[in-house]
Order: structure tokens, then C-alpha cells, then sequence
């Protein structure tokens, strides 16, 4: 029997390679991992092209993806499943996975009957049986179609699930209520690691076979940061934000531009009825192929404007290379990362 290693962490649109037991360390790479995927655009409707791209890594560095499987996965969640996804989404080959591609990237239009499988629409009825009902948004007021995606492995396949943000409109408005949202809510855009230092230096990223030299068994500070995003919407500042629109400001607005960094959104509170405004917090995954971290994830919530978050790094004791990756999450489900390979001396 094949061997499947997977698992889920409970931050919308992030997948990891296969749940830690409780004597491993997360942020230590010691085989075959997922780390993260990324879709582009990081939200979107049903009927839209996403593109998807994988970061997977071993003890050794990144590894190329050049088997990776991709599909989307249009099984509904069972109410009596406790875990995030129909386990049909797991399994390779199963008729509920529509196929977007092989390799370390893939694209294919998300499945028009998304928002009725996923979001606040009721899906269609199933063998005779009444329909179900709707799916609860997230905190953030979000939607989520599945992606599988199938790593080829020597200890057996990496199976991974990726939670694209779907948009589906807003449940449980009333008409004056979702012409107020839908005319504030903006599209997320994915968060990027704007840069990373080591103890007050830049690190270099790892394109181009680009290294960093690290003294043994000193211990660094590393942060990480990431775009600033207006607290306040000014036109012309290049962001078109939740109080601007295409006729007030077609700078920032014509075709709208978003901030990747910690991004200010509108979201419907059903207990008061209104559209409020809310801001989201960015989390850092640390990972490492040596030495080890303080913290396996750092970063701020949504009241925190921050755009830095720092961990400390104790670098193995002994010289030889080592890669580091910093992960980044937005609360709505959009991911960014950088590696760095470390020259430990």
C-alpha cells in the first residue's frame, strides 16, 4: 500500500506535506515538505483562470516540482467530517477532482458551481436527497474552493490542500447592506516578504544560486517585512482601498491596485446588521534545514501596524549550507514567501 502523508494548517489557503508528531519540530525541514502555495490572483470568482504555484522543499532545498499534480476539488465538505475538506479531495484519481495540470505551476478556470459547493448559495440537491445548506463564511467573511495537489515522493506522495479565496458575494445582507459591501470590498492580493535581515544585514535571496555567509553557532535575530498599506485611502498613493472608488479616484481605481502587505477590507457583522471596516494581520511560518528557531510563527493581527516581525535563529554549530524560508499569511487567505540559502562558516 502507498504511503500518503498529508495534512492541513488551520490558516485559510495554507497546505503543509504532513502533520509533525508531537517530538518534531515544525520549522525543522528534515524531508519532503510543502511549505506553502500561492494562487494568482489571490481571489477571485467562479469561471476565473487562478494560477497556483507550490513551494516544496527537502533537508536539501527547494525542489523543482516538475511531477506536482493539480486539481480542483468539487466535493462538498460532509457535515459529519471534522476536518477542513471532503477526504475525497485527498485521494488521487477521484471524480471529484477536476484536473488544472502537471508541474510546479498550473492554471484553470475555478468550477462555475464553486459558490454553490462552497459559498453561501444552496447547492443543488444529490441522488433524490433535499439540498444542503449554505457554508458559513470564515471570520473575514470568506469562501474557499479547494485545490489537491499530488508530490511525487520517495517515502510516498506528499497530498496537499490549498483553500483559494472565492468570491461570492456577502450572506446575510439585505439589499441596502450588500450594495454598501460590494461597493468597499476589495479583491486580497497575496502578502510578499519585502525583505529579511539577519541581525540588522540584508539576506540576499536564493535566485541565482545566491548565498549568505553566517558565522557557526552565533545566534541571529531575523526579521522579516513586508509592504506598508495605507491606514487611510489618499488618492493617487497607487492603492485603490475600501473608501475610494473608480469614479473618486481612477488613478488608483480604474483598474484596481491592492498592498502587499497587511491590507484594510470591509466584512458584514451579523450581529449589527452593517458593513464594518477591519484590517488584517499577517503570520510568519519560519523553516529551516539546521538550527533551530525561538518561535515556529511570529507576526501581527489586525491592530498591530507593524510591517516587521522578528524570530530568533540559532544556526547549527558546524559549517556547511543551510536554507531558510519565511512563509507569510494574510488573514484572507493569501500567501507570500522568500528563501535564503545560508553559508554557515
Amino acid at each position: 500500500m502507498v504511503r500518503l502523508r498529508t495534512g492541513l494548517l488551520a490558516l485559510a489557503g495554507v497546505v503543509v506535506a504532513c502533520a509533525p508528531s508531537l517530538n518534531d519540530t515544525v520549522s525543522l525541514i528534515t524531508g519532503p515538505r510543502i511549505l506553502g502555495v500561492q494562487s494568482v490572483p489571490a481571489e477571485a470568482a467562479p469561471k476565473a483562470k487562478l494560477a497556483v504555484t507550490a513551494l516544496v522543499v527537502d533537508q536539501n532545498g527547494p525542489i523543482a516540482g516538475d511531477a506536482i499534480k493539480w486539481d480542483f476539488c468539487t466535493a462538498r465538505n460532509p457535515l459529519a467530517n471534522l476536518g477542513p475538506v471532503n477526504p475525497a479531495c485527498q485521494e488521487d484519481g477521484n471524480a471529484a477532482l477536476v484536473p488544472m495540470g502537471i508541474g510546479p505551476k498550473a492554471s484553470g478556470g475555478i468550477p462555475d458551481i464553486a459558490c454553490r459547493q462552497f459559498g453561501p448559495e444552496v447547492p443543488a440537491p444529490v441522488n433524490g436527497q433535499p439540498s444542503g445548506r449554505p457554508v458559513d463564511p470564515d471570520a473575514t467573511g470568506g469562501y474557499y474552493q479547494p485545490v489537491s495537489l499530488f508530490v511525487p515522493s520517495s517515502g510516498g506522495p506528499l497530498v496537499g490542500i490549498y483553500l483559494a479565496r472565492l468570491t461570492c458575494g456577502v450572506s446575510g445582507a439585505g439589499p441596502t447592506q450588500a450594495a454598501d459591501y460590494n461597493s468597499h470590498y476589495r479583491f486580497n492580493e497575496n502578502p510578499l516578504v519585502a525583505s529579511v535581515t539577519a541581525s540588522g544585514q540584508p539576506l540576499v535571496a536564493d535566485t541565482g544560486g545566491k548565498t549568505n555567509a553566517i558565522a557557526a553557532g552565533q545566534k541571529l535575530q531575523l526579521q522579516v517585512s513586508w509592504p506598508v498599506c495605507p491606514v487611510v485611502d489618499v488618492c493617487g498613493d497607487g492603492v485603490c482601498g475600501p473608501d475610494e472608488t473608480k469614479t473618486e479616484c481612477p488613478k488608483d481605481c480604474a483598474t484596481p491596485q491592492g498592498c502587499a502587505g497587511a491590507e484594510r477590507y470591509v466584512n458584514f457583522d451579523l450581529s449589527s446588521a452593517t458593513v464594518v471596516d477591519e484590517r488584517e494581520g499577517i503570520h510568519v511560518s519560519w523553516f529551516a534545514t539546521g538550527g533551530s528557531f525561538d518561535l515556529d510563527r511570529t507576526g501581527t493581527d489586525g491592530s498591530d501596524t507593524d510591517t516587521s516581525s522578528t524570530n530568533g535563529w540559532q544556526p547549527p554549530s558546524q559549517s556547511g549550507p543551510v536554507h531558510v524560508w519565511v512563509v507569510l499569511h494574510d488573514d484572507r487567505g493569501g500567501v507570500g514567501w522568500a528563501g535564503y540559502a545560508i553559508d554557515v562558516q
